[in-house]
């Protein structure tokens, strides 16, 4: 008869661990969705994202270990379960920061890349700036800073790009006459950009009326070039040859 009650109460016990569970994953994930929405500084946003993951593992592992000795005194099966999943996740987490580590001590140990090099990382495109211990930073021709960990590397395709390899855009709008002849005029511009010394061969401009009346064709044009400073110099020539004021 007290070997039944015994077993009732530390179902009990059990259920309400469980409950707590739940009512601690509910908790966590409202604050994970709602906290980005009341923080209104971009700088809180940004902490919030890198440390939210980390606070929420530490939380759990305290939750874990209340758990172990509330149940430890009533049921040891329950407890040594406990335990055990308390060491899994010691050991992902041990496991995730090492592989991150040992990953960039690979990219760097290799010799491939240097500090300056321009490369290439799946979508991201810029230069080499730092080799943190934990992750490499890209500095993007718009001047963004780019932080990649490591651990992201393993499968990635990283391509090394020579300076006259990386192909620069540039965009403006370009009023002309209306002559009613609008794929006449948009190929007239673009056999103009890629006559241009400056012009990258290798992308084709993108041409685009965004609008249309009865004295003039107004088109969004996006040029590629290798040097920043040939920006101004392809748009100035195109001005000059098809501006409708000219």
């Amino acid at each position: 008869m007290i070997e039944t009650f015994e077993l009732k109460f530390s179902n009990m016990e059990l259920l309400g661990f469980a409950i707590l569970a739940l009512l601690l994953f509910l908790v966590l994930k409202a604050l994970e969705k709602g906290l980005p929405y009341i923080l209104k500084q971009p700088e809180k946003k940004q902490i919030l994202i890198k440390y939210f993951t980390i606070i929420e593992i530490f939380i759990w592992i305290g939750f874990v270990i209340f758990g172990i000795q509330k149940l430890s005194d009533s049921n040891q099966i329950y407890a040594f379960a406990l335990f055990v999943m308390l060491m899994i996740a010691f050991v992902w987490l041990l496991w995730y920061f090492a592989r991150n580590y040992l990953s960039g001590g690979m990219f760097k140990f290799n010799g491939e890349f240097e500090i300056n090099d321009t490369i290439q990382i799946n979508e991201y495109q810029g230069k080499i700036i730092g080799m943190g211990s934990s992750r490499l930073e890209l500095e993007s021709e718009s001047g963004e800073v780019i932080y990649i960990p490591y651990n992201q590397l393993s499968d990635a395709v990283i391509v090394k790009l020579h300076p006259g390899e990386m192909i620069l855009s540039h965009s403006f709008t370009l009023a002309t006459a209306n002559n009613g002849k609008i794929n006449q005029m948009q190929e007239s511009i673009r056999f103009e950009i890629l006559s241009l010394p400056w012009s990258s061969l290798k992308k084709t401009p993108h041409i685009k009326l965004i609008h249309e009346d009865k004295s003039q064709l107004v088109f969004e044009i996006v040029v590629f070039t290798l040097e920043k400073e040939y920006f101004f110099k392809i748009e100035q020539e195109l001005r000059n040859k098809f501006e409708a004021n000219n």
